[in-house]
């Protein structure tokens, strides 16, 4: 239904939905009640069906773009996390490389050496977890080899 001055009031359709209002020009107001009429489809169902679409595709498109990135880091840094022997010995490498682990929430990110975030240690394929097992307990906060970082 349109409302008020051209704009199109979607009202929740289930439980926990939240109510917005969508301002539409006149022909994609018809355009959409016509179809919706034809497929028997509320409007409110085609907007939703047609956000979450291109949601999926632009965090497919996310997806594609940072393993791109990512494919040649992880293999160029592969062998340094695969050899190092302890976390002093693991940012000693990274630094070589130009980059520094560190702490960042439960996890570790991967930084350039300005303190630019590059990714977390986990799109890397190395957990926080699996780190801590190769290399022993976590470090500590006030560590100089992994800095916090809020």
């Amino acid at each position: 239904m349109l409302g008020f001055n051209g704009f199109f009031i979607i009202s929740p359709c289930y439980v926990q939905m939240k109510q917005i209002v969508l301002g539409l020009t006149p022909e994609l107001a018809d355009a959409l009640e016509h179809l919706g009429g034809r497929d028997e489809l509320t409007i409110c169902d085609l907007v939703r069906e047609a956000l979450h679409n291109d949601l999926r595709r632009r965090k497919h498109a996310r997806s594609l773009r940072l393993e791109k990135t990512l494919a040649p880091l992880r293999f160029q840094l592969e062998e340094d996390v695969r050899d190092a022997v302890d976390w002093q010995d693991l940012q000693r490498r990274m630094r070589r490389k130009g980059y520094q682990f560190v702490r960042r929430g439960g996890g570790l990110s991967l930084h350039d050496l300005n303190g630019d975030h590059i990714c977390s240690a986990a799109d890397l394929g190395h957990r926080h977890a699996q780190l801590m097992r190769q290399f022993g307990e976590p470090i500590a906060n006030d560590s100089p080899v992994l800095r916090m970082v809020g």
